[in-house]
């Protein structure tokens, strides 16, 4: 589900959201994450000390020179896995702007434009409960028809 967390008009470092939607995570669900997946302007110092204090894993590349011995392999397969992850983040987005108007915001009002915006996530929001509604009746149907099968055949 897509959440917004901050939407301002005024000029802001992106980076400095990090520790408020990690909190606001916790309220949300009672635990911190176990993992953030991150563009590459939220990977400062201050954000991954304040992950790691929490026991939070934050992807992508590591700060400063690179080591000369290899990563090992567990740590390739979840770097891997992070930008496998995190792609999926980046799909959204796209969806976002090209299926549900984004990308196409005419409005000049900052009113006008935030209520875009918002039914814009709220219309994402709707379209993904409603395919997993659709799922949910297409494995309802499919077990009850198995069932039926399984009745008349005298299993």
């Amino acid at each position: 589900m897509c959440r917004i967390e901050k939407l301002s008009f005024d000029a802001y470092n992106e980076s400095a959201v990090l520790k408020t939607a990690v909190e606001n995570y916790k309220q949300r669900t009672g635990h911190y994450p176990e993992r953030i997946l991150v563009d590459q302007i939220y990977r400062n110092r201050e954000n991954i000390s304040f992950c790691s204090s929490l026991g939070i894993r934050i992807s992508g590349k590591k700060l400063g020179r690179p080591k000369k011995d290899a990563n090992s392999k567990a740590e390739k397969k979840i770097a891997y896995q992070d930008n496998t992850d995190r792609i999926e983040v980046e799909r959204k987005f796209s969806l976002a702007k090209r299926k549900f108007g984004l990308g196409l915001l005419l409005t000049k009002r900052e009113d006008t434009t935030r209520a875009s915006i918002v039914l814009s996530v709220i219309a994402m929001n709707i379209d993904r409960l409603a395919a997993m509604l659709l799922r949910f009746w297409q494995i309802v149907i499919n077990i009850r028809f198995s069932y039926r099968q399984l009745v008349c055949c005298g299993f």
